[in-house]
Formats: C-alpha cells, structure tokens, sequence
C-alpha cells in the first residue's frame, strides 16, 4: 500500500473543525491510505481469504447461478402463455418450450402437450410459474445460508490473522498505534469487510449472473431491443465511477472518527475515577457531543452522493423501459415480434434495473468495505520490527543459568534523535541481583526490555547465558524470563488463570506458589483458584494485585525476574509483606531490579545508578553511600525524609 499522505479534504477539514479535537486531526492524516487505482488490487487480496473454502465458496456460485437461472423463467412462461393463448406460434423462439413441457408434465402428471383451453392453459403456465417461483425460493433460501456460512469463516481467519500479527508486532508498534485504532480495526473495519463477503459475493454474484442471462436471452429473442439497453451500461458506469470518486473520502473520514470515538471511550472509561474527582464530567460530555458530530458530519458526507445516484438511476432506468417500449411497440406493428415477447421484454426490462439497482448499493457496500479493507491491509502490511531469530541456526532451548550481560548497549527509540542508553556495560551472575536507580527518563525501563527483547539495540550486545538475545527463538527467550510490572495487569476470568496466564501447571503447584508469595489468604477470600477477577482487579487493592503477580512469576519458575518498580505504589506496611515475598520469589534467579524506593535494593549484589544513558555509579549499598555521589543523593532525597536509616 502507498504509504503517501493526501492533502485534507473539505469534508475531512469540516469534520476536525467540528470536533475541535487535535488527535482527531493526527488520525485523519496518519490513517489515511490512499489506494487510487489499485482497488482491483485490493479486491484480489481480499478475495484470497476464500482460498482455504474454495469448496464451499464453489457452492454459493453454484447456487447463484442456479437463482439467477431460475429468476428469468417465470417472465418467459407470461410471454409463451400470451402467445398460446392467442394462438400465436412459431415467433417465439423455442430454446426452453421443451423443458417447458417437460417441467409441466411433472407438475400436471396427466398431460403430454400443452393445452389450448383458456382455462386449462392459464392453469398449466400458473403451476410451471409457481414451481420456478418454489424452486427460487428454495434455492435462495440455501444460497443465503451457505453465503453467510463462508463469510463469517472467512471474518473468522480474518480476526484471527489481524489478532496474531498485531501480537508480533515490538512495542514500537504499540506506541504509534493507538488502542481505539487497533480496536477498530479488529472489529468495525472487519464487521465491515462481512458484507463485502455476504452481500457483495455472493448477491452481487447472483445480480450479475442474472443480467448476463438477461441479456443474453434478450439478444435471443430481439438482437435490436437488446442492443437498445446495452448502450445503457456506459451511462450506469459513469455514475458509479462518480459516485465512487465522492464517497471515498467520507468513508475514510468516517473510519477515522470512528476510530478516535473507540479510543477517546476506552481512554475515559478507564479514567472515570480521575474525570469525576476533578469534575471534569461537563467537559467529557462535551468533547464525547463534538466528536458525535464529526461523526455525523463524516455520515452526512456519506449520505449525500448516494442521494443522487439512486435517482439517476431510476431515471436512467425509466427512460430505457420507455425507449424498450416504443420501439418494441413499433416491431409488433411491423409484425417482427409477437405481443408475447415484447410482453416478456418489458417483464425482463422492469427486472433488469432491480439487479443494477442492487449492484449499485452493492457498490457502495463494495466501497464501505474496501475502505475498512485498506486499513486492514496496512495492519497486515506492517513489517514485523522483531524478528523471531535468524532463519538459520536460532536457539530454541530456553536459557537456564540466568546469566545476563550488557556489553557497550546502545540504544535510541524510532523518531528519536537523543540515545537513550549511550555504551551501558554490566553483568549480572546467576542468582544475583543487579539493581538499577537513577532519575526518571535515564534508561533503567529500556535495559529491562532490551533484556526481553521488546527492542533490539541499537549496538553493542545483549546476552542471556553467552548467547545474544537476538539469536533466541523470541518463545524460548521470553519463557526464562518474568517481569513484574509497577501496574500489574489483571484479566478478567478465574484467580487460576490469572495465575497461569493459561498454562498447563497443576493446582498443587499454583498452590505451593501462593504461599509462597504469602498470597494464600487472598485467594482464599477470592473463593480459591475458581474464584473469579473483574477486569483490572477492580476488587484488589495495589498491594493484592502485585502479590499475585508475583505469583503469576514464579509459576512459570523462570531463572531471570525483571522486577520493574514493582514496590512503588504500595504503603510502607504492605511493602513489608511484599518484601518477604520478594525474597521467596527472587532466591536463586538472577534479578534485575528497577527500584525508586532504595529500602527495597539494599541486599542487591550491585547497584547501578543510571543518567544521561550511561553507568554513573556501581556497587554494592554500603559502598555507594561511602562514596557520597549520586546515589548518596539519591538516598538521601527519597529515604531521609521518611525517617528510614541505612
């Protein structure tokens, strides 16, 4: 996809002014993917998803012919009744007289030819008219149902494939694409894409199939008064082309704001705490009214060409059935064709705007869906920044001394010009503990995903037991390693598989693992193992939380733990109860320990004091206080206060 970034549009300029919103304008210019010209390619892409139900898909077109065939009996059979009730033969084309018969032989089980009494002929044709109408109807029934069948299959792998990439993907990624974005991607841009598939496919397949055999049959029975609306298509082309051309950009509007109302909810939602403790309700309620009428803007922008497309095509449509009619009134006086055919002339002209009338909203469905499939596809077409080791030769057992060093990393974030790790050397032994301190913003976060391999450096090297981390399997690299966040993430579901994140560990060794993080009378308040969380453990207190993500670590034994400022929110008498679990959880791993509070480093084997990106101090607590630099400083600020001594 063309990554070039068109000029604002009115419509788009109209919508920013509305909202009054500067993400809403970051969005519309970051999100917009301009594919003029390729939306065959598009199509195609999209389209392959029916590769793996290639069968099934086969069927719906089978189906569809059958409708399409099925739907231009029922006007032959009112020509064909006229003609041989007026006794008229022989100027009716013969192609389906005999299948006809046939069908009415079935229907009737008593006659072999067609009867020429009124009545009885009326009844014949009516009973071969309703069984076509029966067998469309049985035919549209199971067309419909296979139809909806394969698409939802195909939203199935489209979710799933969307889902898997976007967890590849490095925290680069994540920082550039916004929750509400990858929300709307994995749902309404998809919800979309459903009717490409259900309605476009397969009806559009059925439409267009049916005015084939339309015209097909009407070159048959009148070469003239086909031709007549064949020179109707350009005209039908060119509004579509139109129609195209304005609604394009009020549909990527319209994803736009969609997608900037998906994040500004979840945003808020979870903020509510902060919103109604600051009274900031009216001024939410405000900004959610502005962004509902860049919504509506971007509808209306919508709206507003098909207000003129479907009537000219009515108009369209009117003046050929008008045109069909007088020339077609004119070859009957002429004796050319008989009332009959243009009888089912007229019938297959009133029926053949009805399946153009529907391609053309299938269009703009075709239109809604190759918008949500272009930001689709430049999900899809994101390269996977981390790489899951060399295709040769990439270590796939797991590290299991725990060993880490950092030899002359260096390390900047995309869209940054400063280093944020400028040459950082240290090695932390198996079972040791390294700490890292220093001000906010001095790297010590980065050097714990350099470790997981949520970046890769920028120079220098990252090695876990010798091996350079980018030479892991990311799998077996990440299976030795536990990090316990400052903000722990609780999921909806049981205590149980907040535990195990969903791994096969038996309930004696969950069990075994709560205590020992002093976590037992927690999980027992919560009803045990089965016990159910809300989403974000809503029900715990931080200190809760952070327990049981230490038991969520310690499960999977691993033989490195980051703990990432993983003391901070919690008060000092809970922090005693997390220290005793600190060290049950950290006794023979090796830990790299991100700390403000320093009361919680003080048995670290070695202390590294970060600034600027480099080491400024290394050592153990006693020696770096003798010293009286920086993390003398450091301890002095943010323990002296509080009455702590060393």
């Amino acid at each position: 996809m063309s990554a070039q970034k068109p000029a604002v549009s009115k419509l788009e300029a109209e919508a920013i002014a509305v909202s009054r919103d500067p993400v809403l304008a970051h969005m519309l210019a970051e999100e917009k993917v301009e594919v003029v010209g390729r939306d065959m390619q598009l199509l195609k892409r999209l389209l392959g998803y029916l590769r793996p139900h290639r069968l099934l898909a086969s069927v719906c077109v089978l189906m569809a012919v059958a409708e399409a065939l099925a739907m231009t009996v029922p006007p032959y059979i009112v020509g064909l009744a006229m003609d041989r009730a007026s006794g008229v033969t022989g100027r009716t084309p013969r192609g389906f007289d005999h299948m006809l018969d046939a069908i009415g032989e079935v229907a009737l089980s008593a006659v072999d030819r067609v009867p020429t009494d009124t009545a009885a002929l009326i009844t014949y044709f009516g009973v071969m008219s309703l069984l076509f109408w029966l067998l469309r109807f049985g035919v549209a029934v199971a067309t419909s149902y296979w139809v909806q069948k394969l698409s939802q299959l195909i939203l199935h792998d489209l979710r799933v494939d969307i889902f898997t990439h976007i967890t590849s993907m490095d925290m680069g990624f994540f920082h550039k694409n916004p929750v509400g974005r990858l929300v709307n991607r994995t749902t309404f841009d998809v919800a979309s894409l459903s009717e490409l598939f259900s309605d476009a496919f397969a009806q559009g397949m059925r439409d267009i199939l049916f005015v084939l055999v339309l015209y097909g049959v009407m070159f048959t029975i009148d070469p003239l008064l086909g031709a007549m609306l064949l020179l109707v298509v350009p005209a039908l082309v060119l509004i579509s082309r139109l129609y195209q051309r304005m609604v394009r950009p009020a549909l990527r509007a319209n994803s736009a704001v969609v997608s900037r109302m998906n994040g500004w909810l979840a945003e808020n939602l979870a903020g509510m705490r902060e919103n109604q403790l600051y009274r900031r309700e009216p001024r939410r309620a405000a900004e959610y009214r502005s962004l509902t009428e860049a919504h509506q803007t971007a509808q209306v922008g919508m709206v507003r060409p098909w207000a003129w497309v479907r009537p000219a095509m009515m108009l369209t449509s009117s003046l050929a059935t008008a045109a069909v009619l007088w020339l077609g009134y004119q070859r009957v006086l002429e004796g050319v064709i008989t009332v009959g055919v243009l009888l089912t002339f007229i019938q297959y002209t009133s029926r053949l705007w009805v399946p153009i009338r529907n391609l053309t909203e299938k269009f703009n469905l075709v239109q809604q869906s190759l918008t949500s499939g272009e930001r689709i596809m430049e999900i899809l077409d994101e390269k996977v920044g981390m790489n899951d080791g060399p295709s040769e030769g990439a270590v796939t057992v797991a590290p299991s001394r725990g060993e880490v060093r950092f030899e002359e990393v260096r390390f900047c974030y995309a869209g940054r010009e400063e280093e944020v790790l400028k040459g950082v050397t240290f090695a932390a032994q198996a079972g040791q503990m390294v700490a890292l301190v220093g001000d906010t913003g001095a790297g010590k976060s980065t050097v714990a995903h350099l470790i997981s391999r949520f970046y890769d450096v920028s120079g220098g090297e990252v090695l876990v037991d010798g091996v350079d981390v980018r030479q892991y399997r990311l799998g077996a690299l990440r299976s030795a390693i536990a990090i316990v966040p400052q903000d722990v993430v609780v999921f909806a579901g049981s205590v149980r598989d907040n535990i195990t994140l969903g791994r096969a560990v038996d309930d004696a060794t969950v069990w075994k693992c709560v205590e020992a993080v002093s976590a037992r009378g927690i999980v027992e308040r919560l009803g045990g193992l089965d016990g159910s969380l809300d989403e974000g453990g809503r029900t715990l207190s931080t200190g809760e939380r952070q327990l049981l993500s230490f038991a969520r670590a310690l499960v999977g034994n691993p033989p490195v733990l980051i703990l990432d400022e993983a003391t901070a929110n919690v008060d000092t008498s809970t922090e005693m109860v997390i220290q005793e679990a600190l060290r049950n959880l950290t006794r023979g791993r090796t830990t790299i320990a991100i700390a403000h509070r320093l009361s919680t480093i003080r048995e670290a084997d070695e202390i590294l004091v970060l600034g600027h990106g480099a080491v400024l101090e290394r050592g153990r607590h006693e020696q770096l206080l003798d010293d009286n630099g920086a993390y003398a400083k450091l301890y002095r600020t943010h323990l002296a206060g509080s009455g702590e001594a060393s």
